[in-house]
Order: structure tokens, then sequence, then C-alpha cells
């Protein structure tokens, strides 16, 4: 057995202690996530992101698509801003530590089924970050990126190299390359430090952020 499915199944357990909440099921991964949802219907997912957190966006993002009112909850080890960034823009309600208490994990959980959303002060900064600015509009060459060109642009804004980034997504080196080309040609820069520089600056104005001419 896998140390995920002991994760989550140590998490189901905590779960079953809450005489608030019933668990209806518990999934194996993304793709059987999705059928339990369309089958059981719950009003409450809590899910971690998988690899290197894509998986995991794609499921929530499908969640929201389809089931507009579950509320989604991620536990995640990762508390690196361009996975809670990934992560709010495919509608999750909070975002979590897997560290956090079960008296605390209980009372989120239940401000999340009452409210709608529930954030740390490290993930409220993240919302506030993503949120913040104006909105993009048609002629941005951000606007042009693709979901993966976005989460690799985020990466390389994190200080990422080529073969770092490959170990986080789960893909080739070479692939991040291929990745790494169209960016450029859409954002109009010459190389990977450009790249990086425009990322950053980018995501500094984003969230309202003094940045030098």
């Amino acid at each position: 057995m896998d140390s995920e499915r002991l994760v989550a199944e140590g998490f189901q357990k905590i779960l079953e202690g809450f005489a608030e909440f019933s668990v209806v099921s518990l999934a194996r991964d993304g793709v059987s996530a999705l059928q339990l949802v369309r089958r059981e219907r719950p009003h409450l997912v809590v899910m971690g992101l998988g690899p290197a957190g894509g998986d995991g966006a794609q499921v929530a993002r499908a969640i929201r698509r389809d089931f507009r009112h579950v509320r989604i909850v991620v536990l995640a080890t990762n508390q690196q801003p361009v996975y809670m960034r990934e992560a709010f823009a495919a509608g999750v309600n909070a975002y979590l530590s897997r560290d956090i208490g079960a008296d605390e994990l209980r009372d989120t959980l239940l401000t999340v089924h009452r409210e709608g959303a529930a954030l740390s002060t490290v993930a409220a900064g993240q919302v506030l970050e993503l949120l913040s600015g104006n909105p993009e509009d048609d002629a941005s060459p951000l606007s042009q990126l693709t979901e993966r060109e976005r989460q690799i642009l985020f990466l390389m804004a994190d200080e990422h190299a080529t073969h770092g980034i490959a170990k986080r997504l789960g893909i080739s080196p070479k692939t991040v390359r291929n990745y790494l080309s169209r960016i450029y040609a859409k954002l109009g820069t010459q190389n990977q430090v450009q790249t990086a520089l425009y990322a950053r600056r980018s995501l500094h104005l984003r969230s309202g952020a003094a940045v030098e001419p």
C-alpha cells in the first residue's frame, strides 16, 4: 500500500470520528473520485493534490464545473504559493496543511460547510494575490497561456530550473523545454532568465506590489 493511500485512510478514520459528518466513500485516484462524486453527491469533498499538484487541481476543476454546490477542501503537504494559486484557481474552498490537528480540521470543515470557505493566514494571502489587480484582457500575453504553461511559468517565478520543474510536474525535461519554447513565443521573451523575470514582475503587479521600472 502506498503512502498516499495510508494518509487517506488515516484521515478517513479522523473524519469518521466527527459526529457532524458522514464519510460516504474513499476514492483511490482522480478518476474514481469524480465517479464517486457523481454517484454519491456529497456536500463536501476532502482531497489531496496528488504528485506535483497537477492531477488534484484538474479533479477540483471538474468537480467545480459539474457540481457547483460541492465544497472542496484540499489537504496538502506542499504549501508553496504556486500550488495554492493553482488550487484556488481550480475552485477549492479551503487549502489546509496535512499537519492540521483533528479539532482544527473539524472546525474548518464546519466553517466551509456553513460559510463556503475557510482560509488560513497563508492561504488568505494567496487568494488576495490571485484576485488582486485588474483582470487580464484578451490582449494580455499571459491570457494566451494554457493552464500547463501557466503552471510552468509560476514555477519559474519561484526560481525552479528545468529539471526541477520536470520533477515536480512528473514530466520529462524535454517536455518542459518544449513548453518553454511556446511560452517564449507567446510572451515575446528570449530565454528562461528573461521569462522568469517577466513572470516575477507580472505576479508582483497582480498583487499590487511596487516594481522598479
